[in-house]
């Protein structure tokens, strides 16, 4: 009478091929968690505020996709201009263009500049951001006390998550202010010039995720 016998049991090696295969696959077929290079682009750019005047601003998107960079040239507060100088501020709406199957929020801030502070006075700079027609804003927020002379940069976590939505594209606004504060006695105060190349840099890291 024959006998029945078993399968033969892999061996460990055998089996991690076949666990690396499976793994390989899947990464394969799975979406990818961004946009491929060079597929995000800023299709529309517009901005008004009195901190960014006509000609003061521009943006771009790195090669990766993974941040926004803003440079402006003429966005200062100071106690040099009166009460109408101590706090400007700027909106810029960007339009951006990627491909369907991604969604996005916007992880950290970095801005860089220039403030001159007396002692007993201080200057502050206020970031956020929303997507319109979606509810939420999000918002960083950074205080240098004087006495201070020097550039500065400061990279601040956004406090809530606001994404955009799945396959449909929707204006992203950027909401600044950057003001000072004389203090009392009044003392002198500037922010934000930077004092290399004259432009105050905000970078926005972009998340990504598929969906």
């Amino acid at each position: 009478m024959a006998q029945r016998g078993f399968p033969p049991v892999p061996s460990v090696a055998t089996m991690a091929a076949l666990l690396l295969l499976t793994f390989l696959t899947s990464a394969i077929h799975g979406q990818a968690a961004s946009p491929e290079a060079g597929t995000v682009k800023i299709s529309g750019f517009q901005y008004a505020g009195d901190g960014c005047p006509a000609g003061s601003a521009e943006g771009a998107v790195s090669d990766d996709g993974q941040a926004i960079t803003m440079m402006f040239s003429k966005y200062t507060a100071s106690t040099d201009a009166g009460l109408d100088g101590l706090r400007k501020k700027c909106t810029v709406t960007v339009n951006l263009s990627y491909p369907p199957g991604f969604r996005f929020h916007l992880g950290t801030v970095t801005m860089r500049g220039y403030a001159k502070l007396d002692a007993g006075t201080n200057g502050t700079a206020q970031t956020s951001y929303y997507i319109s027609g979606l509810p939420g804003t999000a918002k960083a927020n950074r205080v240098i006390t004087g006495s201070f002379n020097d550039n500065y940069e400061f990279t601040d976590q956004f406090g809530v998550l606001v994404y955009s939505k799945c396959n449909v594209v929707r204006d992203l606004n950027l909401n600044s202010e950057v003001r000072v504060n004389a203090g009392d006695p009044a003392k002198n105060a500037l922010m934000t010039v930077d004092s290399q190349d004259l432009k105050l840099t905000q970078e926005f890291a972009i998340i990504w995720e598929s969906c």
